[in-house]
Formats: C-alpha cells, sequence, structure tokens
C-alpha cells in the first residue's frame, strides 16, 4: 500500500471510530517526551522483520498465554505501526501494519505507562466495546498489553497478545510477559546502540555525566520507621539515640546482605531498601518480605535487652510494595523514585507497629506460600483505595 493510499485509508479509519464512538486516550502522561523518545530509538519506521528473535519472542507469548495472536506495537503521535506480529494471516498482517492511534486497543496503555493493560472482554469494557463494529476488531475479545519501557523510563508502545474468546489472565503469565518485553526492548535498545556507535565512533559509548539511571519493569521496596520516635527523642540523650539507630541500622544491613536486598537509604529513623535491583531476580518480593520478618525479629531481641535495663521498647511498622521504578546505580549516589516507590511510602505510613503491611501487588508476587491477613480496602494519602494485608509468614 503506497503512502498516499495508507493515510486515506487511515482517516478514514478515523472516522469510523468517530462516528461509532471510540473514545481516543486523554490526557497522556509526559507525552511530548515519549514521542522524543521514540524518535531518539528511529522505531516507527525501522525493519524489525530481519532479526529472529522478535519473531521467537511474539510467537512465546502466545504459547505463554494460550492466546492467538501477539504483536510488538509502537506508538507515535497519531499511528500506531505493528513491527512484528504471530498468528495473523497475509492480509490481517496487512491491515495491521498501520492503524490510526485513535482506533487502537494499544492506546489505553499510554494512560498508565508503567502497568500492564489487561481487557479481560473488549465487548464488555467501557473503551473497548465499541470497537466490535469495527470488522477488524469483529473477532477479537481479550486483550493484555505489557509496555515497553526504555531504559529512560518512557513508554514507546507495547508487546500484546489477544484472543478471540473472553478470559482471564493470571499473575505468572503477566510476569512472563512482562519478561519477554523486557527482551523486545533490550533489543531495541542494543540495536540502536550499535547503530549509533557504527555511525558516531567511540565517543558515543562514553557517558561524560558518570551516571547509570536506568529503568526496572519489576522490583519490590521497603519503608520502615519507628512508631513514637518523637517521644523516644524527649527521653533519650542524643548520644544514646545515635548509639540505639547505630545499633539497628547496622543490624538491618547485615539480614538485608543475607536477604539480597540492597539499601537505598536511612532519614532519620527510617530506613529504606529495595530488592530486585538491578537483577531483576524472581524471588524479589519474598526476599523483601523474609528481610521484613527478620528485621521485626531483630528489633523484638533487643527489645528483650531493653525490658531487662528498663529502656525505652522501640516498636517498628514496616510498608511494602512492588512494582516498576527508576533507578540511579551510581555507587556513590544510589536511590530510586517512582510511583511505585510513593505506594511503599503511603504503605508504611498507614500500617501498624509490629507488623509487615504489604500491598495487593507484593501479595500477588508471594502466591499460596504466603500467610495473609487480608485489610478493609486502605485509603493511601494522595493513591486511593488500595487492597492491602498484614503478613503473617512465609513457608
Amino acid at each position: 500500500m503506497s503512502e498516499y493510499t495508507r493515510s486515506q485509508f487511515n482517516d478514514l479509519l478515523r472516522k469510523q471510530g468517530k462516528e461509532i464512538g471510540i473514545l481516543p486516550v486523554q490526557n497522556v502522561p509526559n507525552e511530548q517526551i515519549r514521542l522524543e523518545e521514540v524518535q531518539r530509538l528511529g522505531i516507527l519506521d525501522r525493519d524489525f522483520s530481519s532479526t529472529s528473535q522478535y519473531h521467537s519472542l511474539t510467537q512465546l507469548a502466545t504459547i505463554l498465554t494460550e492466546t492467538q495472536v501477539s504483536m510488538i506495537n509502537v506508538l507515535g503521535s497519531n499511528v500506531q505501526r505493528c513491527k512484528i506480529d504471530f498468528g495473523f494471516d497475509a492480509a490481517q498482517s496487512a491491515m495491521a501494519q498501520e492503524l490510526p492511534r485513535e482506533i487502537s486497543v494499544c492506546q489505553y496503555s499510554l494512560a498508565t505507562p508503567q502497568e500492564p493493560l489487561i481487557i479481560e472482554d473488549l465487548f464488555l469494557d467501557e473503551r473497548t466495546k465499541n470497537f466490535q463494529k469495527l470488522e477488524a476488531y469483529s473477532n477479537l475479545r481479550f486483550y493484555a498489553g505489557l509496555p515497553l519501557v526504555t531504559s529512560r523510563g518512557y513508554s514507546i508502545g507495547t508487546l500484546c497478545v489477544i484472543g478471540t474468546k473472553p478470559q482471564k489472565i493470571d499473575h505468572d503469565k503477566m510476569e512472563g510477559l512482562r519478561i519477554l518485553a523486557d527482551q523486545v526492548i533490550n533489543l531495541i535498545e542494543a540495536e540502536h546502540k550499535n547503530h549509533t556507535d557504527a555511525h558516531l565512533g567511540e565517543s558515543s559509548k562514553s557517558d561524560s555525566s558518570g551516571e547509570d539511571v536506568r529503568y526496572f519493569s519489576t522490583s519490590s521496596i521497603l519503608f520502615a520507621d519507628f512508631v513514637g520516635f518523637t517521644k523516644l527523642v524527649e527521653q533519650l540523650e542524643p548520644g544514646d539515640l545515635i548509639e540505639i539507630l547505630r545499633t539497628f541500622f547496622k543490624g538491618f544491613d547485615k539480614l538485608a546482605s543475607k536477604r539480597k536486598v540492597r539499601k537505598v537509604k536511612t532519614i532519620g529513623d527510617c530506613y529504606m531498601c529495595v530488592s530486585g535491583i538491578p537483577g531483576q531476580e524472581k524471588e524479589h518480593a519474598r526476599n523483601l518480605c523474609l528481610f521484613a520478618m527478620d528485621m521485626l525479629q531483630f528489633v523484638q531481641g533487643i527489645n528483650m535487652q531493653h525490658q531487662v535495663l528498663e529502656r525505652p521498647i522501640w516498636k517498628l511498622r514496616v510498608g511494602i510494595h512492588s512494582g516498576p521504578l527508576i533507578a540511579n546505580l551510581r555507587q556513590d549516589a544510589f536511590d530510586v523514585w517512582g510511583d511505585s516507590v510513593n505506594v511503599a511510602a503511603r504503605m508504611e505510613s498507614s500500617g501498624e507497629a509490629g507488623k509487615v503491611h504489604i500491598s495487593e501487588k507484593t501479595a500477588a508476587y508471594l502466591g499460596e506460600n504466603a500467610d495473609l491477613d487480608a485489610r478493609t480496602e486502605v485509603e493511601l494519602k494522595n493513591k486511593g483505595t488500595y487492597e492491602t494485608y498484614f503478613l503473617s509468614g512465609l513457608t
């Protein structure tokens, strides 16, 4: 199809989409920077067909999720381009090669660009219920898309799977798709780097900033602090206070090393750490929860000594959340940030002394091996309502 014919066809599809009531995604976060990232990588016009790994990854995605179709889609300002598809016949593949973004399902992933988009039944979801009126979507019922988030933290498209029947998808299958999406973005960025190095020479390989800021699609984050710390400050001499905090934090550091947990920083009486960075270990949530329980036991042991000496008792409160984040991996300036970090902080502040308060996402990673006490829905400040749990034990 010529560029002119494709443009005319897209205009017709846009008109049809508007007439049947398909509403485009609104207020895309960081849209201008996101489009600059698409341009930086040069992927809207790049040919993926010569790289066999892309074909393998899309095929594996359908096998993993027991669906019929998988695609790697890149989202521009007003078009969606399918770089690779698996499961379409020749006519369907030609149709999917380019679509107006306004009538693509993948566009809705841009509203929450670091989260999976799962639509169990396209005909029932408010965003997509009118898609069945378009011939191209008339036989498609299920959709699951993982965002392709670059190392700079911006979504350039999706790795998605589509099924002809409504279905549910469990946590393990979504984790598998996440890993495949990571592989796709790694391939894209590696090819871009090789192309850039070839054209600009060795100087392009150096980073004068000295920073290694990267996006990680999964991790677990822990915040812990001591309840009633202000009152303890009033009761203790400054030297005693510093010595006790040093004892706790040194103990936490040793326990963190044992559980493959990485400390981010301490702020006053607050201890912050992460798991799954940079190795993206499968057991990141479990390791961090085991560490949290170790922390509570350690504090309990110190308190037994304090009781004998008639010294103040310290009560630790712990909150954990799992999700994507951005990390600066410089050894002298390790730090993490992102919405997942903010939610973890809120999990801590809304928890209770002597308990490990975890989010629904962290609980999903733990699976059936966790002994959980469900709370009623918890309102996290500035974050809305969350399903949360207190962790009693792990097997």
